[in-house]
């Protein structure tokens, strides 16, 4: 039997997400066991999977805390990270002295690839890219909007490099004015915070925090100043949004990792049917991109273990290194030195009548 295991917030501010994660990798046990199990050895036998969770509670102590015990009490073979990137970064030097790849899928600042950790390797895409391709898209559907704000939390490193990322794709487009502006989004006023300044109010703006708090500003949207013809939101590119804020999602824009019918012909996995199929099986419910990205990074650390001929680190690392290839998620590849994602990247959502839709993707997706 392989054991594999991850801390997830499964309560706490991350649970929404941590939740999704942990129904995809249920998921994923489910398909390496009715396909046969993972192969270990040149012997050709395959083994089964079992997966443990640990509850973090949204917690760096708790996170840390049940890497470690995964790691040297548990002894487990495949080590996945836990949602977001605050406890990536915590648990990422603790699987890398302890000579274990942590098989990230939901730690996506750019900062976690800085670090020079070589037994990491990132499946979605990361911060810096979220929202790339939001100004030339606003450029495309509002004539004459020159005046960006970001509105970001402080808090980690996340927020901090979406908003930046965000920033350099708006110069490179030609916006007037682009103001980036660190604040606490779950005590901030919009009506106050995006007043009128000497060269113009903000024609749109774009929240950067956590899911709680954007909520909160898109509930009370009516209070932006009147000048605000968009506004864009991380959280938006879930479905579990337009039930948190109701009809204040109408035009709302979001990024998103993953969207039904946007991933191409998958080369290995399940394809998307059985994904999508399987899942409301399940649990009564479509599958949210947290699930759909840890399912994929599942499906990849198992044709590492194919091509690797077994369960060693060094070995799994390499063969993810070398592996250019598309599963249900869509395409995984990284950057050989740092682990980061590479091949993958998000697409544009945009909120109308109730149900989002994709407005933007990569060119060649």
């Amino acid at each position: 039997m392989i054991l594999a295991g991850v801390s997830l917030s499964l309560t706490g501010r991350f649970a929404l997400q941590g939740r999704q994660v942990q129904r995809g990798l249920s998921l994923w046990e489910t398909w390496v066991n009715e396909t046969g199990g993972l192969p270990v050895g040149s012997g050709g036998s395959r083994s089964r999977v079992s997966l443990r969770i640990y509850d973090d509670r949204s917690r760096i102590a708790d996170a840390q805390a049940n890497v470690l015990r995964l790691l040297t009490k548990d002894r487990l073979d495949l080590l996945f990270g836990p949602y977001s990137s605050v406890l990536t970064l915590a648990v990422a030097p603790i699987a890398e002295a302890h000579g274990k790849i942590l098989w990230n899928h939901g730690g996506s600042s750019d900062e976690v690839f800085a670090r020079g950790w070589r037994l990491l390797v990132g499946g979605s895409a990361p911060a810096g890219t979220y929202f790339s391709g939001l100004p030339s898209w606003l450029r495309g559907e509002e004539t004459g909007l020159e005046r960006l704000t970001v509105l970001y939390s402080q808090r980690g490193t996340f927020a901090g490099q979406i908003a930046r990322g965000l920033a350099e794709a708006a110069e490179r487009e030609g916006f007037r004015q682009v103001a980036l502006v660190p604040c606490d989004l779950s005590a901030i006023d919009p009506s106050t915070s995006l007043g009128e300044r000497s060269d113009g109010a903000p024609q749109a703006i774009v929240l950067v925090g956590s899911y709680q708090d954007e909520v909160r500003v898109i509930r009370e949207r009516r209070v932006l100043p009147s000048g605000v013809r968009r506004i864009a939101a991380v959280s938006a590119g879930l479905t579990a949004f337009g039930e948190a804020v109701g009809v204040h999602s109408e035009g709302v824009i979001g990024a998103s990792q993953w969207e039904p019918g946007r991933g191409g012909a998958v080369q290995t996995g399940p394809d998307e049917a059985w994904v999508l199929s399987r899942f409301h099986q399940a649990f009564s419910e479509e599958p949210e991109y947290p699930a759909v990205q840890a399912l994929a990074l599942g499906v990849v650390a198992a044709e590492c273990v194919h091509r690797a001929d077994g369960l060693r680190d060094e070995a799994l690392r390499e063969a993810a290194a070398g592996l250019d290839v598309t599963t249900c998620f869509g395409r995984f590849r990284i950057d050989r030195e740092t682990g980061r994602q590479v091949g993958h990247q998000p697409v544009l959502v945009e909120w109308r009548g109730g149900r989002k839709r994709v407005v933007w993707q990569p060119v060649g997706r």
